[in-house]
């Protein structure tokens, strides 16, 4: 009804330092700003610096999409917002998810797809100051809860909604929603996370409520290469910063894992695209289950542990109604 659109959900950023305490073998979370906004869907850096700035993007419950710009040597002004795209048609409309076209062409010009609750999808553009919009589709009969750039090819975008459906776009025309290049319905429920890997080309990775990761060879999408079932609604995956094979995962009822996801043809460091016709195996290697509430958010930390210590890679995890956030570490032993 009209006071239920009319509601505000409240959000915050917590800009915090992962701070070590070597005496305790473990961290803390100190905080160095919070910043007050609408309620947070979803949060994403800027793969590389534009104009010389670190810059994060913020999808939130009013519609907007908003880039803020980081300064290191500040404690109290951290992030400071420089802009913001225009808030789309339809008024009540949430920004579900974002994603930057510049994870492996770095550019002063990159581009933001971001997906909406009323099942479109919008590419942006960031100016100095600005965010242009330059295409809006409608991508999905239900929330598009996930849009995600294919970064060897920038002009591919992905999309998954809460119809089921999983659909790729071809952007460098203006998009035709009857024209995807691939619509497939194969999860059984609504897709929520779709991550290309940027360290072997052609290689996707896909979730959803049907408590299901597939990998798909992008060339070929009439079926996925490999599935398995991680005993709950896959809301997030993230491809390891350095690590080709390994794959973390948020599965809301059932905690956060990191999956090994193994090309027979390639060893496991090796950078090289995903051979035509090979055979893939995906096994669980690590499980996190502390949340007492819905794993929803996760990402790995972009700096590496010190090789001289047996420290594994950290991890950020959180969780919905207890709002919690853990660090914790990925062991080395367990990337064997």
């Amino acid at each position: 009804d009209d006071a239920a659109r009319r509601c505000k959900r409240i959000g915050r950023v917590y800009v915090c330092d992962a701070v070590g305490v070597p005496e305790e073998q473990s961290m803390r979370i100190v905080e160095r700003q919070r910043v007050e906004t609408e309620a947070i869907f979803d949060v994403k850096w800027s793969y590389n610096r534009v104009l010389g700035k670190e810059l994060v993007g913020l999808a939130t419950a009013d519609g907007n999409v908003s880039v803020y710009s980081a300064d290191s040597q500040s404690n109290s002004n951290f992030l400071t917002r420089i802009c913001a795209a225009e808030r789309p048609a339809s008024d009540d409309s949430m920004c579900c998810s974002i994603d930057w076209s510049n994870r492996l062409q770095s550019t002063d010009a990159p581009r933001i797809a971001a997906s909406y609750s009323d099942g479109a999808v919008r590419i942006l553009q960031l100016g100095e100051s600005q965010l242009e919009v330059l295409d809006e589709w409608q991508a999905h009969d239900a929330e598009a809860w996930i849009t995600s750039f294919d970064y060897w090819n920038p002009s591919v975008v992905f999309s998954g909604g809460d119809d089921s459906r999983l659909k790729g776009w071809d952007t460098r025309a203006k998009v035709d929603c009857s024209a995807p290049i691939f619509n497939l319905r194969r999860h059984q429920a609504g897709v929520c996370s779709v991550h290309s890997n940027f360290h072997r080309q052609h290689m996707l990775a896909t979730g959803g409520y049907d408590d299901t990761v597939m990998v798909w060879d992008t060339r070929a999408m009439r079926r996925p290469l490999a599935e398995t079932n991680v005993g709950g609604g896959v809301w997030r995956l993230k491809w390891h910063p350095t690590k080709p094979t390994q794959l973390l995962v948020g599965a809301m009822y059932n905690g956060f894992h990191v999956l090994d996801v193994s090309v027979d043809a390639l060893s496991a460091t090796e950078l090289s695209p995903l051979p035509e016709g090979a055979a893939v195996s995906v096994d669980l290697r690590a499980s996190f289950m502390e949340h007492e509430s819905i794993a929803y958010g996760a990402d790995w930390s972009q700096t590496p542990p010190d090789a001289s210590s047996n420290e594994g890679w950290l991890v950020g995890t959180c969780s919905f109604y207890d709002h919690s956030v853990h660090l914790w570490r990925y062991s080395q032993r367990d990337e064997q």
